[in-house]
């Protein structure tokens, strides 16, 4: 089946049920260098919550003042000072308590840099925009541009550069249907089944005003820019386990078809899991680990290996974290790719909505190594 992107699309998403948190969730954390976000249930403990008078606007408006700079850099890499803002506002529209309208827009630089830059190349655009509706509390359905469940390790890490290189596997700004069944198997734990298809967005969605960055076209190739329903996930993940107190798991599979001037389809697969031990009431330790292999990446002849792992140590206002990817690509011509990023963040909450936070990294791209620390400004406002 083919149609155009620009063509308005129903699609389907469950939500997991009230007693269920899901490891991932289409909306933005609420803190900006958090990965993790947590999913709020349609129905509460809450009697006033309950009956909340609809349509009901809600959202949140994340801003970020940011500057990265690299150094001590080889071959074509350059030590190039980036000075940036970045804007992501979430509004929802809910009709009633099953159905739904949610988006993220996003101001944000839309090309790397190439010399010094500040606050320049900045554009706004979709990144999601999807309908949702919930015909149970275990089963939801949502259409429209999306981004469906596969990998998780770019989402749950915090830090600055927790999803450098992992991110590259995101199934962002696709169009296409997603369904997820959440049901409850007692102490072996609350489990969530999920599948989707999807292509990726060549609709006017997929340009940006300001400085734009071209609508994408079916000539541009690319895996699942195919404009036809070729390409699915599915994905089972599970929490509250009883034997296994704080510990989470996702599994998924992966295929995108190829795009035009491709070499093959691309297929893969991920295992991730993370888990948190809780100290005191505000304070914690949560390990993450993902590996996903992913065979012709992005349509491409090439093999890549993703192995992620992360230590996340929170204490009152304050954040810690060390993570790293570590991305092994095999090249169709010969020879291999032996990239990483290492990551340390420390993060501190001011209050009002503010945080502020210092990060540094350690990197290899395409087999040259270089240096980058970071600096920002949070500022977080729920509507």
């Amino acid at each position: 089946m083919s149609l155009r992107a620009g063509s308005m699309l129903l699609a389907c998403v469950l939500t997991p049920s009230a007693g269920a948190q899901d490891m991932t969730t289409d909306e933005p954390a609420r803190h900006l260098l958090e990965g993790e976000s947590d999913t709020d249930p349609d129905v509460t403990d809450d009697p006033e919550l309950d009956r909340m008078s609809y349509p009901n606007f809600t959202g949140e408006w994340i801003t970020r003042l940011g500057l990265n700079s690299d150094y001590k850099v080889e071959g074509p890499l350059e030590e190039i000072t980036d000075e940036f803002i970045d804007i992501i506002a979430t509004p929802r529209l809910e009709f009633t308590d099953r159905f739904k309208i949610d988006s993220e827009i996003r101001l944000e630089t839309t090309s790397l840099p190439t010399e010094n830059r500040r606050f320049e190349d900045e554009g706004i655009f979709v990144r999601k925009l999807w309908f949702q509706y919930d015909p149970t509390d275990d089963l939801s359905l949502l259409a429209g541009k999306i981004t469906p469940r596969f990998a998780i390790a770019s989402l749950v890490t915090p830090g600055m550069f927790g999803n450098n290189y992992n991110k590259e596997i995101e199934l962002i700004e696709r169009i296409g249907f997603e369904a997820q069944y959440t049901f409850d198997a007692g102490s072996a734990g609350m489990h969530t089944l999920s599948g989707s298809t999807f292509f990726d967005d060549t609709s006017v969605l997929s340009e940006s005003l300001g400085n734009n960055r071209g609508q994408t076209s079916l000539s541009d190739g690319g895996a699942s820019n195919t404009e036809s329903f070729e390409s699915f996930t599915l994905a089972l993940s599970g929490q509250e386990i009883t034997s296994l107190p704080g510990f989470r798991y996702q599994v998924g599979l992966i295929h995108e078809a190829a795009g035009r001037g491709d070499a093959d389809d691309e297929n893969g697969f991920v295992v991730a899991a993370d888990w948190t031990r809780r100290f005191t009431e505000d304070t914690s330790l949560m390990a993450i680990a993902e590996v996903a292999p992913i065979w012709n990446f992005e349509g491409s002849a090439d093999d890549v290996l993703y192995t992620s792992a992360g230590l996340v140590l929170r204490s009152g206002r304050w954040l810690g974290v060390v993570s790293g990817t570590y991305r092994l690509r095999d090249l169709s011509g010969g020879g291999e790719w032996n990239d990483y990023s290492l990551q340390t963040t420390v993060e501190y909450e001011m209050g009002y909505g503010f945080s502020v936070a210092v990060a540094h990294e350690f990197l290899r791209d395409q087999n040259f190594d270089g240096r980058r620390v970071g600096v920002r400004l949070n500022y977080s406002l729920a509507f």
